[in-house]
């Protein structure tokens, strides 16, 4: 399954999962709705309408665009 239209495609470790992310389970994605520290640098992800998960390691995410968050790019097309 590919990922959502208006995300990119990350490689990301526990600790720089964010809000919103989302992870794929049963060909069916999911966004992080919030989250806590684990043990041994983990992270307990939690989403709606599904249980929580423990992310022990890198793995790939989908992870929404923002052009505001690239101001060299984009950032000045969306400035008023």
């Amino acid at each position: 399954m590919s990922r959502p239209l208006g995300t990119s495609e990350e490689f990301l470790l526990p600790h720089e999962v964010k809000l919103g992310d989302l992870f794929q389970f049963d060909a069916a994605w999911y966004p992080v709705k919030d989250m806590a520290s684990g043990l041994g640098g983990s992270r307990i992800l939690h989403f709606d309408a599904r249980s929580p998960y423990v992310m022990t390691q890198a793995e790939i995410v989908a992870r929404p665009i923002s052009y505001a968050d690239e101001p060299g790019r984009f950032g000045s097309l969306l400035s008023p």
